[in-house]
């Protein structure tokens, strides 16, 4: 029947999104998205509109699909696997052969930063969503005591937020995934040194009285009255 598009339009998004994350927005041509969605001129520029409408939905299927996913592994209870399980995640997709290097989103704000206003907002409104997430997991940890109440949430989320786009860029040129896991290692001390004073003294403490330790041997013998012998 005229009028019908027969073609499955999540499938033609998947295509597309593997096209752009792989290629780029602006390196990527109309024939380039012909060829790879097996539909025709005609019904892409009738569905979506032209290129960048296309690639609008494609952001939207990003979305659905890969940040998605990501921004589940933020609902953890415990606030500090939490944010290691989104890294762990992200380290996961960029060692996964079947899928582009780096992130669509920041692979299209570093390659294309003239793309439009639209993207750009649209890019930008993920970004936004990220943030927050990660900000309510760090204000559930200041509310549990596990995290210091004198730092600020909103910076720290945003840190978090840079080291997981930091490694969708690193991704791209290294393909070892133990230097990324390195990264996210050294970011994730930061929470340990970000713990409420109490905590941190009590685990020195508890480290410092370790049986046999140098230190403890050392306190021992500082107590005991001269002459005396174990």
């Amino acid at each position: 029947m005229a009028g019908v598009r027969q073609f499955d339009r999540d499938e033609v998004l998947d295509r597309a999104m593997a096209v752009f994350w792989r290629r780029g927005y602006e390196a990527t041509s109309i024939q380039d998205l012909v060829e790879a969605t097996g539909i025709n001129r005609g019904s892409l520029y009738g569905t979506f509109g032209d290129k960048k409408g296309l690639f609008l939905a494609v952001l939207d299927r990003y979305g659905e699909k890969v940040a998605k996913p990501l921004m589940a592994e933020l609902s953890d209870p415990d606030p500090r696997r939490a944010i290691e399980r989104m890294l762990d995640s992200i380290i996961r997709r960029t060692s996964d052969p079947r899928f582009p290097r780096g992130c669509l989103n920041t692979n299209t704000s570093l390659e294309c930063p003239n793309s439009g206003d639209e993207i750009s907002r649209k890019i930008a409104e993920g970004l936004g969503q990220q943030e927050s997430a990660i900000y309510g997991v760090l204000r559930k940890a200041q509310a549990e005591g596990s995290l210091a109440s004198t730092l600020d949430p909103r910076a720290l989320a945003r840190f978090f937020m840079g080291v997981a786009h930091g490694l969708n860029v690193v991704s791209k040129a290294v393909a070892d995934p133990e230097v990324l896991k390195d990264m996210a290692r050294v970011a994730m001390s930061v929470w340990d040194e970000a713990k409420e004073p109490r905590q941190r003294g009590s685990t020195r403490a508890a480290g410092a009285a370790k049986p046999g330790s140098r230190d403890n041997a050392h306190n021992q013998a500082a107590r005991r009255k001269p002459g005396q012998t174990e």
